[in-house]
């Protein structure tokens, strides 16, 4: 296998707030129609739609959402043969969009969290020999040191997201075995305990002083910063026209992993994930139905121009 990700699957829900978010109110919004979403399930289906072997560990419940999560899944490419179903419904995930940007999340992720270690050890021949590993915060502390304690005794180089400020909390305290991690400026500042005006290289930096090998950190519309021990670069945000954030952060995964596999530097790998992200927030989907490697050659060489 080359990528094995485990992490979140989940119903999404969004809601795009008519002007302004006024807190504490009842706010006019359209509903979009549900759609499946999730950070380890939105990267393994962009991986499997840009043609690499992936497979994903999640959970999933025996309700008619998860049933028809899985079948999309399995259609898009993606293997779920290893996928825990329990009793009960599956996570969900409401966001509430501003201006098509992300004004509140809500995620119920108990599903997710009755992952165990030793539902890893039953999955661990298919596991170990995967190229790459990417997990997601969404996992139990437990289920990241593990990954990360086992990586030496493994075929598989480690990535793991953040997810959002709470879950950060939950990254090992020690990073070295940590291949690429993918973070935004809050999750880096709640995972640090450093101050708002800590940012971009600084925050970076800081990173790799706790062991991390590698570094993908985003800033919005700021752009990214990327880089390992030898040296931090910045790269700037493709243009865009935003119709929803959402998925935008696990597509930018889902493309630097790409293109990792494929041979190339972590600067031109987190450049492809960027223009993935960009695709993704022109699209109301979490992940994009005519996602190919022509649409992103295409891409490129519309820029090129």
């Amino acid at each position: 296998m080359q990528v094995m990700c485990i992490g979140g699957a989940c119903v999404d829900r969004s809601y795009r707030v008519q002007g302004n978010v006024v807190y504490g109110s009842s706010n006019p919004a359209a509903r979009a129609q549900p759609l499946f979403g999730g950070v380890a399930r939105n990267v393994s289906e962009n991986l499997a739609r840009l043609r690499v072997e992936t497979a994903l560990v999640t959970v999933a419940g025996n309700d008619a959402a998860g049933a028809a999560m899985l079948a999309e899944l399995r259609d898009s490419g993606v293997n779920v043969d290893l996928v825990k179903t329990v009793e009960g419904a599956s996570d969900e995930y409401v966001a509430i969009l501003e201006r098509g940007e992300l004004a509140l999340g809500a995620a119920d992720m108990r599903a997710i969290e009755s992952l165990a270690v030793s539902d890893l050890d039953r999955r661990w021949e298919s596991i170990a020999g995967s190229a790459w590993l990417f997990v997601d915060c969404n996992v139990s502390a437990a289920i990241l040191e593990a990954c990360a304690e086992r990586r030496s005794i493994a075929r598989y180089k480690l990535a793991i997201d953040a997810v959002s400020d709470p879950k950060a909390q939950k990254l090992p305290a020690r990073l070295e075995a940590v291949d690429v991690l993918f973070i935004n400026e809050g999750e880096a500042q709640s995972y640090l305990g450093a101050s708002s005006d800590v940012c971009g290289e600084e925050l970076a930096a800081a990173l790799l002083m706790r062991g991390a090998q590698s570094v993908v950190l985003t800033s919005g519309e700021r752009g990214m910063v990327c880089g390992d021990r030898a040296s931090v670069t910045a790269i700037a945000a493709a243009p865009v026209k935003r119709v929803s954030a959402t998925g935008a952060g696990d597509a930018l995964i889902a493309g630097t992993l790409w293109r990792l596999i494929a041979g190339e530097s972590l600067r031109d790998a987190a450049t492809a994930g960027g223009e993935l992200a960009a695709l993704t927030l022109e699209s109301e989907r979490s992940v994009r139905a005519d996602l190919s490697p022509a649409l992103l050659d295409a891409r490129f060489a519309a820029r090129s121009r």
